[in-house]
């Protein structure tokens, strides 16, 4: 009996406890046997198949939701790789006065100078964001996010860029080249940490700023 089959064996000692007709069991427990096998076949074979439905029904919904979701990103994101993905700005947003700068600051400037409401080259400046951070005997401005809205029905490619000036004197300028779709919002960072290890500031000091356009490159 050590090389039956184990579920054959088992059969035939469940067999062997009851009271049983005079006949050769052996065909009757070995076509029991070959049929508990092939239905533990088919379960499992439906088994199988049903888990790797549901994971590919699965996949397909992760993917469609991301695909989805990305769709959305793309369509809502202004256009630009200088744009930010950070909440609208309305007005000026700063814990320390600042004024507007009428004086251009840059000789590579294709456009005039412009304030909060201003439009150059169909953008228009909606809000503006300072932080401020001790330098010196003062307060210095080390990060701009300067919102510009495009109100035109055309796509806009520009280059803002914005000046930043103590004492009306002019100190640094920086562009962020950008692209807007029509009715779009690109959030633009210029970010000035120098002023911080370089810039004598003492309290007195007064800040002033403008943005204007500047060639693509």
């Amino acid at each position: 009996m050590s090389d039956v089959d184990p579920l054959i064996r088992r059969e035939m000692q469940w067999l062997a406890l009851g009271v049983l007709e005079n006949r050769d069991l052996a065909p009757m427990i070995i076509a029991k046997v070959r049929r508990e096998r092939i239905r533990r076949a088919v379960v499992s074979a439906i088994v199988i198949l049903a888990i790797g439905i549901m994971s590919i029904a699965l996949f397909e919904g992760i993917r469609s939701i991301a695909h989805s979701n990305n769709s959305v990103s793309t369509v809502s994101q202004p256009l630009g790789k200088n744009s930010a993905t950070q909440p609208v700005i309305q007005g000026l947003i700063s814990d320390y006065p600042i004024t507007w700068e009428q004086s251009v600051g840059d000789l590579g400037a294709i456009s005039a100078a412009g304030g909060l409401g201003d439009t150059l080259g169909g953008l228009t400046a909606t809000g503006l964001k300072i932080s401020w951070e001790r330098c010196g005997k003062g307060q210095c401005p080390l990060s701009w996010v300067l919102s510009v809205k495009n109100e035109t029905n055309d796509l806009i490619s520009a280059s803002p860029s914005l000046s930043v000036f103590t004492g009306h004197s002019p100190i640094v300028s920086d562009s962020r080249p950008t692209t807007v779709i029509p009715g779009g919002t690109a959030l633009l960072v210029y970010t000035f940490p120098e002023f911080k290890d370089s810039l004598p500031v003492s309290q007195n000091s007064t800040w002033q700023w403008n943005w204007y356009l500047s060639p693509l490159r």
